[in-house]
């Protein structure tokens, strides 16, 4: 019972600074998301014992050439490709079972173009057209939420089959179901909200979510599996770390993202 307190405590207080810095404003947002994210980074370089102080350098130079709008879109549009394939990459060696990449330049590799490449594409949600006040990323947040929360209270209560057991023996298939169902069931909800956004786009989201969001998740597992530890740190009581809470949204943001620029593109 204290254990679900702590975690609860410490999840909500997670979610109110994204919520409050995000309505709050822009530049409030970004900050929160770059703090969250480079605590995430360095659990990672930790996680693959990558240290490289350069990583945190080019991480910082990207947020802030993105908040001054300086970003090229050779740039921009190139990280896109290579952190989607990147994460392709990775994803293929979770279904292949086949161990992560470890040479140093490889490791510097993920470093850049899997968490970096990725915590850039959170920031750039936020300058997606279609929505005010960082809302498009607040429904992506929203949507993991429900699908990661639900997802753990379904396996919770009714898991029996086990959807990944050599990376992940607690994530049930009737969990991915439960998870999955309810964060459609909210994307309809959210259609009936005065947003912007075009009406199918909100399925759409959900859908992808669930797919990115558990992948993202057991990414993570796999990664920690093969660093022999049980979570990425302790800076978050109950729940880890930073990298912990952030996997699936990391392994999300470039896929919504692109979900974004093609729908932009058909209109």
């Amino acid at each position: 019972m204290r254990e679900l307190l702590v975690r609860t405590v410490s999840g909500l207080l997670y979610v109110a600074l994204i919520v409050f810095s995000a309505c709050w404003s822009q530049p409030s947002f970004l900050i929160v998301l770059f703090v969250f994210s480079t605590l995430a980074l360095i659990e990672f370089q930790k996680l693959i014992k990558h240290k490289s102080p350069v990583s945190f350098l080019l991480f910082g130079l990207l947020t802030y050439q993105f908040y001054k709008q300086n970003v090229h879109p050779t740039l921009h549009y190139g990280l896109l490709i290579l952190t989607l394939l990147t994460s392709l990459y990775l994803t293929y060696c979770l279904l292949k079972d086949v161990n992560y990449p470890s040479a140093p330049f490889q490791r510097g590799g993920l470093t850049f173009f899997y968490l970096i490449g990725s915590a850039y594409f959170i920031l750039a949600t936020t300058s997606l057209s279609g929505a005010d006040n960082n809302l498009i990323t607040l429904i992506m947040f929203a949507l993991i939420w429900t699908n990661n929360s639900l997802a753990y209270v379904f396996g919770k209560r009714l898991g029996k089959t086990l959807l990944f057991p050599s990376i992940s023996p607690k994530k049930t298939w009737e969990g991915f179901w439960g998870g999955g169902l309810s964060c459609l069931a909210i994307s309809f909800l959210l259609m009936l909200l005065n947003t912007g956004l075009e009406k199918w786009i909100f399925p759409l989201l959900a859908i992808v979510i669930v797919l990115t969001a558990t992948i993202g998740d057991l990414i993570q597992s796999k990664f920690k599996r093969e660093a022999l530890v049980k979570d990425s740190g302790s800076l978050i009581p109950g729940h880890g770390g930073f990298f912990d809470r952030m996997d699936s949204v990391l392994y999300t943001a470039p896929f919504i993202y692109l979900v974004f620029k093609i729908s932009e593109y058909v209109s």
